[in-house]
């Protein structure tokens, strides 16, 4: 008895047009993202240059701040701000990682004081004038001198409780010539400036279902915007994809715990 097969690239029986597509993507993305470990990441994919701007985005507890402190030590002369009233995170980075608090910017070798945590009293509810003076004040010299990495946790405190929208867009499209790195952090990707996106050589991405939030990304270095909101919808807790927006490689990682390179 003969058996008869379908003909080849004739659908396969039994799946429908969505089984097909579905299938078909989710060979994109293993092919197109695929997954790495972190030492693997950043052995043989991450190379951060003075100058190149970085986003995290991604919901509060997924492992963004975890992330920032991994590669913050990658370059030499950071300044973290900080605007909490209270940070354990920031306790922690003072008391284990080698950085100064100050509670504004001060004149200090930065040979001898490369690592700093920007941290004005916040412990009132009128402080955020106090803050966006000193924070404002430090983008100033900052940008005076160069080469330093300025990291804010949360973009949308300042821009949007501080008032500081204007000197994070100016780092983000000038300060790339004066060897100055911005690393910006926040919790949904509606809420990063555009500048960022157009801007940030590295972008990191935490999973969100959020319509709003997967339209804001999509599209972004020069990849396939479907591509994209799939592999941000579909990552899994503590998963992150990362984009380098000037080669449009992409791959998904998980962070170690722990503060450390």
């Amino acid at each position: 008895m003969s058996v008869a097969f379908p003909a080849f690239g004739a659908p396969t029986p039994g799946l429908t047009y969505a089984d097909r597509r579905d299938i078909s993507m989710a060979g994109n993305i293993a092919r197109e993202a695929p997954r790495i470990s972190w030492q693997t990441f950043i052995n043989n994919w991450f190379d951060w240059q003075l100058g190149e701007h970085i986003g995290l985005i991604g919901p509060t507890g997924q492992g963004k701040t975890t992330l920032l402190l991994r590669i913050l030590p990658l370059h030499h002369f950071v300044v973290v701000a900080a605007t909490k009233p209270k940070d354990k995170t920031m306790d922690s980075l003072i008391k284990s990682s080698g950085y100064i608090k100050v509670e504004r910017w001060q004149r200090l070798d930065p040979k001898e004081y490369p690592r700093r945590v920007l941290w004005p009293d916040a412990t009132r509810l009128d402080s955020d004038e106090l803050q966006k003076r000193v924070f404002a004040d430090a983008m100033n010299r900052i940008y005076r001198e160069g080469k330093w990495t300025f990291a804010i946790d949360e973009l949308w405190y300042f821009d949007q409780v501080l008032g500081l929208r204007k000197p994070v867009e100016k780092y983000l499209l000038q300060a790339r010539s004066l060897d100055i790195s911005l690393v910006g952090g926040t919790q949904r990707p509606a809420w990063v400036p555009r500048a960022l996106y157009t801007n940030a050589t590295h972008l990191f991405f935490w999973r969100t279902n959020d319509e709003t939030d997967l339209k804001s990304i999509s599209g972004i270095g020069f990849r396939s915007a479907r591509l994209i909101t799939e592999v941000v919808a579909n990552l899994h807790q503590f998963e992150c994809l990362y984009i380098n927006t000037r080669t449009g490689q992409m791959c998904r990682t998980k962070v170690p715990k722990g503060i450390g390179g």
